[in-house]
């Protein structure tokens, strides 16, 4: 299900890509956009967050939201995604289809312990999955993706799974009443493994990032952590840094 970010964020990028904002012009203020769309104005501002990331929008105090390009950049065909804030991460699961191989139940080992950061001896309800762009499923997927949720949760969660086409933070977020406060996420550059590469229709070894991330359930547990690895030449992650205001300027 598209949250209410994700939905304002893909409609002022599709207003922007039309023409309707052309480079240059500013955006209505959060005010007129939060009636315009019947959200909050913390909702509006998350997309403007991921605008802002995806290089769309400047902002300035005082000074307003600003136009400053039609499109997202992409290098060499890739996906592109942000990593400004949670709601960025949420909205690539937003924007791409799950296909399912495998789950299961696993112990971790210390060798897998090591790897998802957790304590040896945890027990995780695991799911494996292909991500591919909705539509396209002759094009190579974009990655694979081992996500691994706290075995306690097995028994809720499981029977939704392969009918499920959200995010799964949000489906634990729905069967626990409690919400993801935090993740946790580390990237790192890698050679294919072998048993991932012919899914991907790549070749064992092809460069790679493998993202870590790990899911924080208010007040900080640590309920899923998922293992993703995306093939060089498909995918990129775009972030912007921007300098602090002096407030006392």
């Amino acid at each position: 299900m598209e949250t209410r970010y994700a939905f304002v964020a893909r409609e002022l990028t599709e207003a922007i890509a039309s023409g309707r904002y052309p480079v240059g012009s500013l955006l209505p203020n959060e005010l007129d956009l939060a009636e315009q769309f019947s959200v909050s104005r913390s909702t509006v501002r998350a997309a403007m967050r991921e605008l802002q990331a995806m290089g769309l929008v400047s902002r300035k105090k005082s000074a307003g939201t600003r136009v400053e390009a039609t499109s997202a950049q992409r290098a060499g065909g890739a996906f592109a995604q942000s990593l400004g804030s949670i709601e960025a991460i949420q909205q690539f699961g937003v924007e791409t289809e799950r296909d399912i191989q495998e789950i299961g139940e696993t112990v971790a080992d210390n060798a897998l312990a090591a790897k998802l950061g957790c304590k040896p001896g945890s027990r995780w309800l695991s799911i494996s999955s292909l991500r591919r762009v909705p539509g396209e499923r002759s094009a190579p997927p974009i990655c694979w993706t081992d996500v691994y949720i706290d075995a306690s949760l097995a028994e809720k969660i499981t029977p939704r799974l392969k009918q499920y086409r959200g995010i799964f933070g949000d489906l634990i977020e729905t069967v626990t009443g409690r919400r993801i406060v935090e993740i946790r996420q580390d990237i790192a550059a890698c050679g294919l493994p072998e048993h991932i590469a012919a899914p991907l229709a790549a070749r064992t070894g092809d460069h790679a990032l493998a993202i870590r991330r790990q899911y924080m359930l208010s007040p900080g547990t640590l309920v899923e952590i998922s293992l993703s690895y995306h093939p060089a030449d498909r995918f990129q992650y775009s972030t912007r840094l921007t300098r602090q205001e002096d407030p006392e300027a």
